[in-house]
């Protein structure tokens, strides 16, 4: 008996032994009958036999003793494996199920001690939660034998559940089949995994689907929709007064919304319909099934009466508002990321509307206006570090007297490629951004800077005013700020005027007095602008330390034709009247609207009427030709109460300012600026797909094939059709019907990025001209992400316009570039990023050289340095890479690649230098000097010409910006002025 009780061996050792002894004796002395007969050889004999009966006996003790060790010790390990196992074994009968054996894992997992399942079955137990999978593993038993890795459910004796991953082998023991099953527990790792799905697929506070899971069921239905030709659509819910709630009960609020908002959804929407809540105050809902216009319509009603409903929440109900963007499927998009960034932009519209809960559906008009103001913002801070922003100056006109009081500064910009881009759409989105602050600053040192060199030169010293953004007034500094432009300038506080707008003054009451108090000490004069389009309070007028109120022009455009505006106007006027206030009115464009605010003693006016915006350099020549302005009619041009034929009343007239040179708005010096945007299609969209989008825009040329932001494949009309649908590759449609995108698309040939230059992008399609199956298959990337695809037609015309563009941009004295190609050139260098030498060339002493000899010898000495720098770059073996102008004056600029600038600088002075008794004549040559007028009107002994060459070297120094090369550039040439005779000075290396 081993120790559980159960025989495994009928006879000892020993015992066989004995019985082997004996009964070997026993067959010999059978086996030889005759020998007991025989006295003598019996002993002999008997003692053979006993010898080799004895011999073999010990052998066989010995063999059946370790046989008999092996398997004791076999049966123990089989047995203390069997006890400690941490799986659940159990042995059956296969005959009627009953329990022969099982471990502790088992009592672990099941409850039940091994006494009390022995010699029952699971049936009475009720071991299997679903008894139809005991007997499939029991017929998976007769039909294989085993069974692996099937999970199962099994009852606990407390009734708790748990699932396990089982195997069974059909085994013989004592004669019976029996089954011997293991089971591992893995209940807590499919909660575990549970858990990790609720934290990957569901937001946390309100249990709804989260960005991922929308994501998924988004991608099903679409894939459903272009199998079985289904419409969808996807409503974006932007929230708003989220940021108010938790101001005011902290993030606990917020998650009270969310929830109570949460289930409001569940209980509004179908059970096809998905809600998913992506960020704080965002929440997506996909319309699945069959959805038609009246469904979306039905939606759309239902929310906005839910957000029309206050919110119960602990701390009291609150009004919660939401704008809410749709984007159908197909019509809108036919990926995920399209549909979902199409209801955002249209979200963001539904946001500027002034009424509450209100929805819009997307348009491809308001994806261009969200790709401009991407375009826009992004090219922002470039701008303000490449000088692209300027100042333009309206003037100021005195009712009464026609003389010019001041002018107003107006922030503009002039962007490569896209021309002046109106305020009306930067400076929203700067002030939405923050870098109105930058901007605002900017504006009013370059205005008060500006006003002061006016000044200096003799211009009558006027006031000029800066409007003041809202951000820029909360500023902390914004007073000190202020004073140290002042102070750095040079400018008298006087003389400047800061506009703020009404919405600009509310809020902290208090800081705003007291900010513009100590303006006030300081001398500044205050104003609001754009009075009576704001909160336009008396209260406030009679608090705030204001000297002046700006009528709007929107209520002088029809001040002579409508009433109800002339009655505000006139209160208006009455108003700042009784408070000492002064008033300007802006927009004055017609003598008859003149008129009515002479009579009505308006101050000053400001308009067309006089002068649109104009640049410093016209403003200066428009004060210079006089002081007074007679009205004029702005229909005709003609003044409004001329005197007799061929006079004129009053001063000399200033001219009539037109609007400033539109340099080429519409030449695109960027890829992106000639781009078409059709929405790209993804690999997994059908054929049929495509098809669709083809013969509904007959204007759609090629759809780009993107996959998670990227370009992969290339769909061209004409290939598409011809070939694959209906052409030589034999494919139709009713074979294509079922295939993806991705088995017809083509490679994408070439892929440039949006800001690459024109005149780049053409020389990467002429050096793969050759290579190129379509040239219309070219796309653009913005940062590695589809940004378009080229127009083939707008970037012929473009490659037109700038080579027309550079050949007016000529000096006409040279015939070199001019400054618009050099600015073009340095600009182009600077944003490839590739490092460049510049050499700023400048002639000493070119002004009293034209002084003694006259300007027509002055004519020969520039066009002598033109060709001599012509001559110098042509004979260098890197002239392809090398660009000359001619920035005007006696300045030439050359731009060469790195370190390629000094041998040829030093070419050109030394022919330069060779000229020099062409130039002076051979006695002032032999004399070594002239003698010439100088600038305090003296005369002065100078040395004959020489140039001073300022060498940037962007190697030794990387330049990020035109503003950093301009100061650069200065100092080097300031440096190569200050040494005798000609000179070239480098800046050195970046230390």
């Amino acid at each position: 008996m081993n120790e559980n009780g159960s025989t495994f061996l009928i006879l000892s050792p020993g015992r066989i032994v004995i019985l082997y002894a004996a009964m070997a004796v026993g067959l010999i002395m059978a086996s030889n009958p005759m020998v007991l007969k025989a006295a003598h050889p019996l002993t002999f004999v008997l003692f053979e036999g006993s010898l080799f009966v004895v011999l073999t006996s010990a052998l066989l003790y010995v063999l059946i003793r370790h046989y008999t060790g092996e398997v004791q010790l076999s049966r123990d390990l089989f047995y203390k494996a069997f006890q400690i196992s941490p799986d659940s074994i159990n042995i059956n009968r296969l005959s009627d199920g009953a329990f022969i054996h099982v471990n502790e894992g088992f009592s672990l997992m099941s409850g039940y001690g091994e006494a009390e399942v022995i010699g029952k079955t699971p049936r009475h137990i009720r071991l299997w939660k679903n008894p139809e999978d005991q007997f499939e593993l029991a017929a998976l038993l007769e039909r294989h034998g085993s069974v692996d890795n099937q999970t199962a459910t099994f009852r606990k004796k407390n009734g708790a559940l748990v699932t396990g991953i089982l195997s069974a082998r059909l085994v013989t023991l004592n004669g019976e089949k029996c089954a011997i099953t293991i089971v591992r527990d893995i209940t807590e790792r499919i909660r575990a995994e549970e858990e990790i799905q609720q934290l990957v697929y569901y937001d946390a506070e309100t249990g709804l689907p989260n960005q991922n899971l929308l994501m998924d069921r988004l991608n099903q239905i679409i894939a459903l929709g272009s199998r079985e030709h289904r419409s969808s659509a996807i409503i974006y819910i932007g929230l708003s007064g989220v940021t108010s709630i938790v101001d005011a009960f902290g993030h606990g609020g917020s998650r009270d919304i969310a929830r109570a908002l949460a289930e409001r959804f569940q209980a509004l929407l179908r059970q096809s319909d998905t809600v998913a809540r992506i960020s704080r105050d965002e929440f997506v809902i996909v319309l699945g099934g069959l959805v038609q216009e009246p469904d979306i319509a039905t939606i759309l009603s239902k929310l906005q009466t839910m957000f029309s409903e206050p919110v119960a929440l602990p701390q009291g109900e609150m009004m919660v508002t939401a704008a809410m963007g749709v984007a159908c499927f197909p019509a809108d998009g036919f990926t995920t990321d399209i549909l979902l960034q199409n209801a955002h932009i249209a979200m963001n519209q539904a946001r500027e509307q002034e009424a509450a809960n209100r929805f819009q559906f997307f348009s491809g008009e308001l994806n261009s206006r969200a790709f401009e103001r991407h375009q826009i913002e992004a090219s922002m801070l470039r701008g303000i570090e490449d000088n692209e922003f300027y100042l333009c100056y309206q003037p100021k006109v005195s009712v009464e007297s026609g003389n010019v009081t001041g002018m107003e500064a107006l922030l503009r910009w002039k962007r490569p490629g896209s021309g002046v881009i109106s305020p009306a759409k930067f400076i929203p989105i700067a002030e939405e951004n923050g870098m109105i602050v930058k901007l605002g600053e900017w504006a009013l040192r370059s205005a008060c800077s500006q006003c002061r060199s006016w000044q200096d030169a003799g211009l009558p010293p006027l006031q000029v005013s800066v409007n003041i953004s809202t951000r820029q007034l909360r500023d902390n500094l914004f007073v000190e700020k202020v004073l140290a432009i002042l102070l750095q300038t040079g400018f008298a506080p006087e003389n400047l005027e800061l506009e703020l707008t009404e919405s600009a003054l509310m809020g902290d009451m208090d800081d705003t007095v007291t900010k513009l108090l100590k303006l006030k000490e300081k001398g500044i004069t205050i104003s609001i602008d754009d009075f009576g389009t704001g909160y336009s309070s008396l209260s406030y007028l009679k608090h705030l330390p204001i000297d002046k109120i700006k009528i709007d022009r929107s209520f002088v455009s029809e001040i002579v034709s409508r009433s109800d505006d002339a009655a505000l106007v006139d209160a208006i006027i009455a108003m700042a009247n009784s408070l000492h206030l002064a008033v300007v009115a802006e927009g004055v464009e017609t003598a008859e609207q003149l008129e009515y605010f002479k009579r009505r003693k308006c101050r000053e006016i400001q308009g067309f009427f006089y002068s649109r915006p104009l640049e410093a350099h016209l403003f200066e020549d428009f004060i210079r030709t006089g002081t007074a302005l007679p009205a004029r009619d702005a229909s005709t041009g003609g003044t409004a109460n001329p005197g007799p034929a061929g006079t004129e009343t009053g001063p000399l007239p200033l001219p009539l300012a037109s609007s400033p040179p539109a340099s080429p708005a519409a030449l695109a010096e960027h890829l992106g600026e000639i781009l078409l945007h059709p929405l790209p299609v993804a690999p997994s969209d059908t054929i049929p797909a495509a098809l669709s989008r083809f013969q509904n825009d007959r204007e759609l040329l090629v759809l780009p094939v993107v996959e998670n932001g990227g370009v992969v494949g290339i769909l061209n009309r004409a290939t598409f059709l011809e070939e694959h649908v209906i052409g030589r590759h034999g494919f139709g449609f009713h074979i294509n019907h079922s295939k993806r995108i991705k088995d017809l698309m083509s490679p994408v040939e070439l892929i440039l990025d949006a800001h690459t230059s024109i005149e780049e992008a053409a020389r990467a399609i002429q050096l793969r001209e050759c290579r190129l199956a379509r040239i219309d298959n070219i796309c653009a990337t913005m940062s590695g992400r589809y940004a378009g695809v080229v127009d083939v037609k707008k970037l012929v015309n473009a490659m037109a316009e700038i080579n027309i563009s550079l050949a007016k941009g000529a000096n006409p004295l040279t015939g070199l570039p001019g400054n618009a190609s050099i600015q073009r050139e340095i600009t182009g260098h600077l944003e490839s990023g590739r490092a460049f030498d510049i050499a700023y060339i400048d002639i000493d002493n070119f002004k009293p050289f034209n002084d003694c000899y006259g300007f027509q010898r002055g004519d020969v000495v520039i066009k002598a340095l033109a060709e001599i720098t012509e001559r110098v770059v042509k004979r260098s073996p890197t002239n392809d890479n090398i660009f000359y102008g001619h920035i005007g004056g006696d300045d030439f600029i050359l731009i060469t690649p790195p370190h390629g600038a000094q041998i040829l600088v030093n070419e050109i002075v030394r022919e330069f230098e060779g000229h020099l008794p062409l130039f002076h004549g051979d006695a002032d040559y032999g004399a070594k000097c002239y003698n010439a007028v100088n600038r305090k009107g003296e005369q002065e002994t100078f040395g004959l010409l020489s140039l001073s060459i300022g060498i940037v070297n962007t190697l030794l120094m990387p330049i990020n910006s035109y503003a950093q090369l301009a100061s650069l550039a200065t100092e080097v040439k300031k440096a190569a002025k200050s040494l005798p005779g000609s000179a070239v000075v480098a800046n050195k290396r970046l230390r």
